[in-house]
C-alpha cells in the first residue's frame, strides 16, 4: 500500500481522504479485510470528527467564504457548457478534445456542484490537476489548449483559491477553540488506526497466495482501487509543496489542517 504524509493534508481534505476510505472498507466488507478490531474504534473516531468539523465549519462559513462558494459554482457550470457545447464543433480535432475535457469534467459533476464543501474543494483541487500542465496522467491541458479554454480553468482556478483564502483568514481564531484542538487528537489516533489496517493489508499481500480462493481477488481489487485515492491527495499535497517552495516563506499559505 502507498504512504502518504495524512498530517499535511487540511482538515476539509483529511477528512474526504478519511471519507473515500471508509467508504471503500464498507463497499468490500471490513471481514474480508481482517482488521474489524482496528476499523470499530476508528469508526467512532470518524464519526466524531465529522461532529467537530462541522462545529468548526458553521464558525468557519462566512458570508465571504459563501460568496466565494457560489462564484466557484458558477464558474465551474461555465467551464463545464463550454466543453459540452464545443463537442459539436465543426472541427473533428475539437469535437475530440471536447469529448475528453467535458467527461473529465462530468467525473466531478455532482460532487462540486452539490456535494459538501470539503469534497467540493477536495474535487475542484482534482479536477485542475486534470486540466493544468505539468501534473501527472490523466491530464488533458493539451485539450483545454486546443478549445481555447485556459482563461476558464485560470478562471476556476482564481475563484477555488479565493474560496480558500476565505477560510484561512479565520484560521487563528478558530485554532483558540476547544474543539480545534480535540480535532487534533482525533486526527492523530484515526491516523494510527488507519495505518494499523494498511500494515494488516500489506501483511495479508505478501502472504496472499494462502489466502482462500476469492479473497484474493477481493484484497487485490481494494488495494489498488485505495492505491489510486492516495494518489491523488500525494499529486495534491506534491502541488502545493511546488507553488509553496516558489513563494517567500512569509507569504506561504497557513494550511487549514494545522488547527
Amino acid at each position: 500500500m502507498i504512504r502518504f504524509l495524512m498530517r499535511r493534508l487540511r482538515n476539509e481534505e483529511w477528512l474526504r481522504f478519511h471519507t473515500e476510505f471508509y467508504e471503500q472498507v464498507e463497499e468490500f466488507g471490513v471481514e474480508m479485510l481482517g482488521f474489524k478490531h482496528l476499523f470499530t474504534p476508528y469508526t467512532a473516531l470518524y464519526r466524531e470528527a465529522w461532529t467537530l468539523l462541522e462545529i468548526l465549519r458553521k464558525s468557519f462559513i462566512t458570508t465571504d467564504s459563501a460568496r466565494a462558494d457560489a462564484r466557484r459554482k458558477d464558474v465551474f457550470l461555465g467551464l463545464r457548457n463550454t466543453a459540452k457545447y464545443l463537442r459539436m464543433s465543426l472541427s473533428n480535432e475539437k469535437q475530440q478534445a471536447a469529448v475528453k475535457v467535458y467527461a473529465m469534467v462530468e467525473k466531478y459533476d455532482k460532487v462540486i456542484r452539490k456535494g459538501s464543501l470539503s469534497a467540493k474543494t477536495a474535487a475542484v483541487d482534482n479536477l485542475l490537476q486534470n486540466l493544468t500542465p505539468g501534473n501527472p496522467s490523466p491530464n488533458l491541458s493539451q485539450e483545454v489548449e486546443a478549445l481555447h479554454m485556459k482563461e476558464w480553468v485560470a478562471d476556476l482556478t482564481f475563484v477555488n483559491e479565493a474560496y480558500k483564502q476565505s477560510l484561512t483568514e479565520r484560521a487563528e481564531e478558530l485554532a483558540e477553540r476547544p474543539g480545534a484542538g480535540r480535532l487534533r487528537q482525533v486526527r492523530a489516533a484515526m491516523d494510527h488506526h488507519y495505518l494499523g489496517m494498511m500494515n494488516i493489508v500489506d501483511t495479508h499481500l505478501l502472504i496472499m497466495k494462502q489466502q482462500p480462493e476469492g479473497e484474493e481477488e477481493i484484497l487485490m481489487q481494494f488495494a489498488r482501487k485505495l492505491n489510486s485515492c492516495i494518489a491523488r491527495y500525494k499529486s495534491l499535497l506534491k502541488g502545493r509543496h511546488t507553488r509553496n517552495q516558489n513563494k517567500p516563506p512569509e507569504e506561504e499559505e497557513e494550511a487549514f489542517g494545522e488547527l
